[in-house]
């Protein structure tokens, strides 16, 4: 067994050890020793994980292509930057990277504690244990130190679609998200096993739902962003399965946040179980390779193994629940409150999203299981049945942001006036070419305005709340990003593949390309080529400058295309930001071009005769980026007004 394996379960030992004795254990002070030695034991193995994901590390830094990790997402010529981000890139390394955060956020969590046990801690810490056993087992099933039958020269190298600075940044931040959510359902948990938690343990668990909901906003930001810039990816959001399941605890977790705190049912812990429920889903579909995608590892028994312990946790909540002896869900809606209805109207729709969502990663899995043939979702599907709920939402947050005084029979009237300005520009065709686009686009409007009203008149008092201006902001950065959205999606222009030749000038969507000759780079980098057992060059690589006329503006801009044998020709784009939106500018390979980067591979240049060049126009894109930094601007607000507070109060979202 290898050391970092051996680290792994000697942890998990030692975590055992720990909820035995917390399970023996009485938070009484005669039981101090007992306590402490549980905590030594915990604190232990926390460094232990720790320590392996330390190993792990260095493993890569060290070219140790002896592990079949190292070797499958790594090579002796890969950046340093790259080598110390690997551990998190690749299947097996990445499930480590999340129990060793989860490990130092639990070390902390127990050394705040640490002579201040209760009941409600102790239960706390016992559930963390079993998580965080389990998330061992699954790391060690798909072990990332497993050996290689020999010690290769070199590695496979580092899929091309991950150099990029955005690997460095996306999971982690993901990452960060659903280990937040774990601890936040952990102390939801014991709260149902103990009853009503301790004041500041509610302010603990509200921390890590705020942080938990910042980073997975982010974290699908910053992958939107990443699938933009690098081509080969499908753009910022193409409804790809992984894709979608990112999206599915944010949308539960962000319905949670539109549940009234007053209630006396067991609503919000319900959500949250959806919220964690769907997180292990998640990364049952990317680990297990559930199902075909660009982002998604392959086929392992780790997706089966996620989904059965996420059972298990559901059918223990539903046991919990009997005991409490309190309803799911009530609906007590004031019906004579516009707000009332308003946040019931948007906790609905977010949940109706939600679950189109789940349908449509989980039916062809669930089909799978009956038939060779089983149905797929497509982008047809989301965009139809998401589009109701979505104009429902965007409704709800009008309702909550409106003047409070304002009567619901006067809302009626308005949204129906709205809707009818959008069934005109629907029938004109005004101003983009989907009628489904300029029927929202008013309300959205209406919307967007009637939040920047609200957020105006809390700018001149100074004693407002954090909670309001992070709440006013984040419902502010929803409707610019659906306008975005929208606009960006329905009046989006490309042209067709465009055969080329260098020194040339060609025409596409209004724009003046001035195509000059190539730049021809021989091959780079070191690999392994496992079929025919001898290192060699990573990559080739063509550039051309060019020339693009727009608007009377011409813009100085370089297309990439890298040949790598191992993974295949990608295309690195060129894009153009104006206010109008952006302009994306791509290069793509013929016989002539691809020999051109064959040839090159083996130091010879050959000028490609001809190549692909591809043309969009993505008008308004910028307000789908302004929005995400809007968002993240109000939710950080509402993690620090929340930091900052003294004391808990019950108060609506």
């Amino acid at each position: 067994m290898e050391t970092g394996e051996l680290l792994l379960v000697f942890a998990g030992i030692l975590l055992f050890f720990d909820f035995i004795l917390l399970l023996k254990a009485k938070a009484k002070p005669e039981e101090k020793k007992k306590l402490e030695l549980a905590f030594f034991a915990s604190s232990i193995a926390c460094v232990l994980i720790m320590a392996s994901y330390l190993r792990l590390t260095r493993a890569f830094l060290n070219n140790d292509f002896s592990l079949m990790e190292v070797y499958s997402y790594s090579s002796s010529s890969l950046s340093i930057w790259y080598k110390l981000g690997d551990p998190w890139i690749g299947s097996s390394g990445s499930m480590l990277f999340v129990t060793s955060f989860f490990a130092l956020v639990y070390f902390v969590y127990r050394f705040k504690g640490l002579g201040k046990e209760d009941v409600f801690r102790t239960t706390t810490y016992k559930i963390l244990d079993v998580f965080l056993i389990f998330f061992l087992l699954v790391t060690l099933l798909k072990s990332p130190f497993e050996l290689l039958p020999v010690t290769l020269p070199d590695g496979a190298g580092l899929n091309p679609l991950l150099q990029t600075f955005w690997v460095l940044v996306h999971p982690p931040v993901i990452f960060f998200g659903y280990v937040f959510v774990f601890f936040a359902f952990a102390m939801t948990l014991a709260g149902m096993i103990t009853g009503e938690p301790e004041k500041q343990e509610r302010k603990t668990l509200k921390l890590s739902l705020y942080a938990a909901w910042l980073f997975l906003a982010l974290g699908i930001a910053l992958g939107g962003w990443w699938s933009y810039e690098v081509l080969g990816w499908g753009g910022y959001w193409a409804w790809d399965p992984v894709e979608t399941a990112s999206l599915l605890p944010w949308l539960a977790l962000t319905a949670y946040f539109h549940l009234p705190a007053r209630s006396k049912d067991m609503a919000k812990e319900l959500t949250l179980l959806i919220t964690f429920s769907m997180i292990i889903f998640a990364t049952a579909l990317t680990r297990g390779g559930l199902l075909e995608s660009v982002h998604a590892f392959g086929e392992s028994s780790v997706g089966p193994v996620l989904l059965g312990f996420a059972f298990c946790v559901v059918l223990y909540f539903f046991y919990l629940t009997r005991k409490a002896n309190k309803p799911l869900y009530t609906f007590d809606i004031d019906t004579s409150s516009l707000f009332s209805i308003s946040i019931f109207a948007a906790y609905w729709s977010l949940i109706f999203l939600w679950i189109i969502c789940f349908f449509g990663d989980a039916a062809p899995i669930i089909g799978g299981f009956f038939t060779e043939n089983p149905m797929t979702t497509n982008v047809e599907y989301y965009n139809r049945w998401c589009y109701p709920f979505t104009l429902l939402f965007v409704a709800a947050l009008m309702g909550c942001n409106v003047n409070v005084g304002l009567k619901i029979k006067k809302y009626a009237v308005l949204i129906t006036a709205v809707m009818g300005i959008g069934v005109v520009l629907a029938l004109l065709g005004e101003p983009t070419p989907n009628p489904l686009a300029n029927f929202g686009l008013p309300l959205l409007l209406a919307a967007g305005v009637a939040i920047a009203y609200n957020f105006a008149r809390l700018l001149p008092k100074k004693n407002a709340p954090s909670r309001l201006w992070g709440k006013t902001l984040v419902h502010l950065a929803i409707i610019v990003i659906l306008i975005g959205v929208f606009v960006s999606s329905a009046a989006e222009e490309e042209s067709e593949n465009i055969f080329a030749n260098p020194n040339s000038v060609i025409d596409a969507l209004g724009m003046q390309i001035a195509l000059n000759n190539f730049t021809v780079y021989p091959g780079t980098g070191s690999v392994y080529y496992a079929q025919h057992s001898f290192v060699g060059p990573e990559r080739s690589a063509l550039k051309m400058d060019v020339a693009i006329e727009d608007g009377g503006n011409v813009h100085q801009e370089s297309l990439w295309m890298y040949y790598y044998p191992i993974h295949g020709v990608v295309s690195e784009p060129s894009i153009i930001s104006t206010p109008a939106g952006d302009v994306y500018v791509s290069m793509h390979h013929t016989n002539s071009s691809y020999n051109s980067m064959f040839y090159a591979l083996m130091g010879e240049a050959v000028q490609p005769e001809d190549f692909i060049i591809v043309v969009k126009r993505i008008p308004l894109i910028w307000l789908v980026w302004a929005g995400i930094v809007l968002m993240g601007i109000g939710m950080t607000i509402l993690l620090f007004g929340e930091l900052l507070r003294t004391g808990y109060k019950k108060e609506n979202f």
